[in-house]
């Protein structure tokens, strides 16, 4: 085998592998998520969108992007106002998704580290 076709498998092995990575993490995260003290219920709809809904605010839109260990969130609903994208370690597994949300303030989350549990 010579090395071009050598190089092209290993890069195609490596395509593979990545985007398999972020296709589960995305696949796994779409749906409705509730907080283990049911006061947050986040509905993730697409790979770009989820609304929150909370006693304070009722399917609020929110933007958002998986990285490999981080989920960047922007608030863009009804209140119309500008608010900036934060980044937060997520962690999903199985059924349960944690984010933590203490480095940075995020608009309408507490600054806590949230466990979420999939309806």
């Amino acid at each position: 085998m010579s090395k071009k076709n050598k190089l092209s498998i290993i890069v195609l092995l490596i395509l593979v592998v990545i985007s398999g990575c972020n296709k589960f993490n995305q696949n796994e995260i779409l749906g409705t998520w509730i907080s283990t003290d049911k006061t947050d219920t986040l509905e993730f709809v697409d790979n770009s969108n989820f609304y929150k809904s909370s006693k304070y605010m009722r399917h609020e839109h929110y933007d958002y992007h998986l990285y490999k260990d981080s989920i960047e969130i922007r608030y863009s609903g009804t209140l119309m106002i500008l608010v900036q994208p934060t980044k937060h370690k997520y962690y999903l597994d199985n059924n349960t998704l944690t984010i933590d949300f203490r480095n940075k303030i995020c608009y309408g989350f507490n600054s806590a580290e949230i466990t979420f549990i999939k309806q």
